[in-house]
């Protein structure tokens, strides 16, 4: 009986351990200052998926690529995901989110302080020409909260976008507000100090989400999601704001349901 006893725990022990081990690679691109490989521990975003994940028994091999290329290997299923997604409602046909965003940033205007651009009313901004990310999907956001008229002038990098707007290439660099100050502070461009950032127009919410290539695809979310609500409670996530010295636009992030 003892002997029966020991060896069920011995097998219970092994299959927790498996458990324990299980893999889940997820992949995000470049994103200064919350993904890049020369960022500790890749940076806050991946830090935050690692942790979560190890809460709840799964082992995340983080790895970073160029967008195009994660996401046509999440849709063919040789990766299980990506950890820096935003919500498209149209996306849903090959992946499934969490249900609990991990990062919310503001996003909004940077302009030049001799413009004199102001925020009182959106439609009054029409004669201006804007600068936003090439592929992404500011383009379309900035259309909506404008004008389909508007004159929007692509740049590959957010650096690059920064350079436009002191060289007044283009008068208003719509962004995200941790990204566009990042790169005013690290990149030590010339007449960085003429640049401002207005206000914030939405909240941009970033969620991690599993290729349905995968049949467990919603299990995982899932279990990421709690992985991230245990992190937020027992104060880990807050000393990973403070470790990478970065903290969400909303401190009080929400949980959802």
């Amino acid at each position: 009986m003892i002997l029966r006893t020991l060896l069920l725990l011995v097998t219970f022990s092994c299959w927790s351990f498996s458990v324990g081990a299980e893999p889940l690679v997820l992949a995000c691109n470049p994103w200064k200052p919350l993904i890049d490989n020369t960022l500790p521990n890749q940076g806050l975003l991946s830090d935050i998926v690692v942790t979560a994940g190890a809460r709840v028994g799964l082992e995340v091999e983080h790895r970073i690529l160029p967008w195009n290329r994660l996401v046509a290997q999440v849709k063919r299923g040789d990766i299980d995901g990506i950890s820096c997604s935003t919500y498209v409602d149209e996306d849903k046909s090959w992946i499934t989110y969490t249900n609990q965003p991990f990062w919310v940033t503001e996003v909004g205007f940077f302009v030049r302080k001799d413009s004199k651009i102001k925020l009182d009313q959106l439609d009054t901004l029409r004669k201006h020409t804007f600068g936003a990310l090439k592929g992404g999907k500011y383009t379309e956001v900035l259309r909506g909260l404008i004008s389909k008229d508007i004159k929007i002038i692509p740049y590959p990098k957010e650096m690059h976008g920064m350079k436009m707007l002191i060289e007044k290439r283009f008068d208003i660099l719509f962004t995200g507000e941790v990204v566009g100050n990042s790169v005013l502070k690290e990149r030590n461009l010339d007449r960085a100090n003429e640049i401002t950032y207005l206000e914030a127009l939405y909240l941009e919410h970033v969620h991690p989400a599993i290729s349905l290539q995968r049949p467990d695809a919603k299990l995982i979310a899932s279990r990421l999601s709690e992985g991230y609500k245990l992190i937020k409670a027992d104060g880990t996530l807050e000393a990973l704001f403070q470790k990478h010295q970065l903290f969400p636009s909303s401190y009080s992030v929400k949980f959802t349901n």
